[in-house]
């Protein structure tokens, strides 16, 4: 119904004379909905929020509101907001709305007869034919989810995102733990089911075919946040693949079906080579933390070959590197190809940070690698080396996309199209693409984008701005994540987790467990 409320909504409104409010006056908030809506009430009007006294206007809610009901019988002028004829699927007090009509005593308040268009994520004023447009695109996204979305195995401190990416026309999503509520709320809403890939229950998939509901498997995005998911930094962008997942070679996943069947029209290879030029340009990464490697002193003229480590109990490295499968092996395989080179060991942030598996002792690197170079930013080391040697991790796609060199030793997404040097097995997909083309297929069609400030879909283009005003704002530090929290963190996975995983287990989740390329 929202859907088609916002369409029918779009059509132009005639023209009426307008009533400039007195400049000298100022407004007070009546209620929680005006004072979430200041700045853009501030910026139709002219007039600024103070305090309440004589004189002052009444912004109210809704000309049948309470407030407004008040104020009329007392006398006082009322500014009345209420939403606008353009509203996308998305658009709340919270969130802000796409268009607002405002009125002062019955009379409109500047903009087009009272009526004033915002950017829905922005907030900032446009005009009608951009509001329109940006209002369709999001109408678009939320007519996707056509059938009720089941989410299985979310944490709660996903959920917020989630709900906003999986909201549609048959309402927002429900969420459940158990193979048996996901199967349940499946059926009772003619739903499909979307599971967290590294938390769904064992049978899950074998009970959606036989109760016939659609199951796909959800993972983090390429561009993700500012902070570590392991540190509980929610996510802004997530993949939503129905026929595998894309670290897990096992299997054909959708990322893999586009990249060998897509036709890559010129205008998105354009765009795909804008969007990989603007990361470049504002040194974005999937997690973007870490420190500035200006002040490390490395030897001049000698090849830089960077061995960025992983989590050792991903199933990307499990699974998908079957003759690498440590952090120890991937740099003694780096060393013996690269015997001449100077050798930079990067500990993966959640191994370094005490969370996750894979360390290796500090002595014991140094017998292979040159330099450790713990909690350094990746782009800034990507910035300093010639050469990426990798089992699968997303370092090795980062670095193609600024033009290094990448040796596989395992499967990722990125390695078989001819843009890598694959040293596994069974590497090649039969197809070339160009990087532009890879591009395009992992970071346009196949992923999603949620603006973590308004909390609606966005375009990857859009996300590139939230990631660099809240890297700007982080800490800088290996993690971007404070003393305090760190302790938090590592008393939760020393902990708590070990509790929590038996629990899962005994649910049938975590027995194909482990996460993607990190």
């Amino acid at each position: 119904m929202r859907y088609r409320r916002a369409q029918h909504l779009t059509r132009p409104e005639p023209d009426a004379p307008t009533m400039p409010p007195d400049p000298t006056s100022s407004l007070y908030a009546t209620g929680r909905t005006i004072r979430r809506l200041r700045a853009e009430i501030e910026a139709a009007t002219g007039l600024a929020f103070g305090a309440t006294r004589p004189g002052a206007i009444g912004a109210v809610w809704g000309a049948g509101s309470l407030a407004a009901r008040i104020l009329a019988l007392t006398g006082r002028r009322r500014l009345v907001v209420a939403p606008g004829p353009l509203l996308s699927p998305y658009d709340s007090p919270e969130t802000g709305f796409a268009s607002l009509r405002i009125s002062l005593e019955g009379a409109p308040v500047g903009g087009e007869g009272g009526v004033h268009y915002l950017d829905p994520w922005t907030r900032l004023p446009i005009d009608r034919a951009a509001c329109a447009e940006r209002v369709a695109w999001l109408a678009a996204r939320f007519a996707e989810n056509d059938r009720r979305v089941v989410y299985v195995g979310m944490s709660r401190w996903k959920r917020p995102a989630l709900d906003v990416l999986g909201a549609g026309p048959a309402g927002r999503p429900i969420h459940t733990m158990t193979t048996e509520a996901a199967i349940a709320a499946g059926r009772r809403h003619d739903g499909r089911l979307l599971a967290w890939a590294t938390r769904a229950p064992g049978q899950l998939e074998e009970a959606c075919a036989r109760a016939g509901l659609p199951l796909a498997r959800v993972e983090d995005g390429f561009l993700r946040s500012v902070g570590l998911g392991a540190s509980l930094q929610p996510g802004a962008s997530v993949v939503v693949d129905d026929l595998g997942i894309y670290y897990d070679p096992r299997r054909e996943s959708r990322l893999q079906r586009l990249l060998a069947e897509a036709d890559f029209t010129p205008d998105l290879v354009a765009r795909a080579r804008r969007l990989r030029e603007e990361i470049v340009a504002r040194r974005l990464s999937k997690y973007n933390v870490g420190l500035d490697a200006a002040a490390l002193d490395w030897p001049a003229g000698r090849r830089i070959v960077l061995v960025p480590g992983q989590v050792e109990d991903d199933a990307s490295v499990r699974h998908g590197s079957p003759l690498v499968r440590s952090n120890r092996a991937l740099l003694e395989a780096a060393r013996r190809r690269n015997p001449d080179a100077f050798l930079l060991y990067k500990p993966h942030p959640d191994v370094e940070a005490g969370f996750r598996p894979g360390i290796i002792p500090e002595a014991e690197a140094l017998t292979l690698a040159d330099r450790i170079v713990a909690g350094i930013s990746i782009v800034d080391l990507l910035d300093r080396v010639h050469h990426v040697e990798t089992m699968t991790s997303l370092a090795g796609f980062e670095a193609l996309i600024r033009g290094l060199s990448v040796a596989t030793h395992g499967r990722p997404f990125y390695s078989g199209w001819g843009l890598s040097e694959d040293l596994a097995p069974g590497a090649d997909r039969g197809r070339r693409l160009s990087l532009d083309e890879l591009v395009a297929g992992a970071m346009i069609l196949y992923s999603r984008y949620l603006d973590p400030v308004a909390m609606k879909p966005c375009s990857p283009e859009q996300l590139l701005d939230r990631l660099s005003a809240a890297r700007a704002a982080a800490p800088r530090n290996a993690l971007s994540l404070g003393r305090t929290a760190h302790l938090v963190m590592r008393a939760r996975y020393g902990l708590l987790n070990p509790v929590v995983r038996a629990l899962r287990f005994r649910r049938g989740v975590g027995r194909e467990a482990g996460g993607g390329p990190r």
